[in-house]
């Protein structure tokens, strides 16, 4: 009797140990499909804000924003003293903060955009400004 009774419980347990190791996804065990694209982050750039044209919806064109990148975080630190020119679309999330009603030449300002993680340094600039802004943070005048 004990001798099938423990035959009886060792064949619930094997069945019980193959759903065990089936896939959980997010946890790492491979189950899951992995994107082969290059990781993005995001750039941020602070400086001088000009030539701010919004999108226009009427004919889905885009507008742009040039800046003058005075300080920026790691990614886009080799941009410093660079002036770039990204385009908007109508993702592009447009900040007026302290009292501003419009972007206007001088202000000071973030542009950030999310990119891939690994560009080549040489290509940085020129190949970042193919992708549109994210968010324009209009900071007002200096002064």
């Amino acid at each position: 009797m004990k001798k099938t009774l423990l035959i009886a419980f060792a064949a619930l347990m094997i069945p019980g140990v193959a759903f065990a190791k089936g896939g959980n996804p997010g946890h790492g065990d491979g189950s899951r499909s992995h994107s082969k694209s290059a990781p993005k982050v995001l750039y941020v750039l602070k400086g001088t804000l000009s030539g701010y044209s919004a999108y226009d919806s009427s004919t889905s064109t885009n507008g742009s924003i040039t800046i003058v990148v005075s300080r920026a975080n790691y990614h886009g630190k080799a941009l410093k003293g660079q002036t770039l020119t990204f385009p908007t679309d109508s993702k592009t999330k447009i900040s007026l903060e302290n009292g501003v009603t419009t972007i206007t030449d001088g202000d000071k300002g973030i542009v950030k955009i999310r990119a891939p993680k690994k560009i080549a340094a040489a290509d940085l600039a020129s190949t970042l400004q193919t992708y549109s802004a994210k968010q324009v943070v209009d900071q007002g005048t200096s002064g």
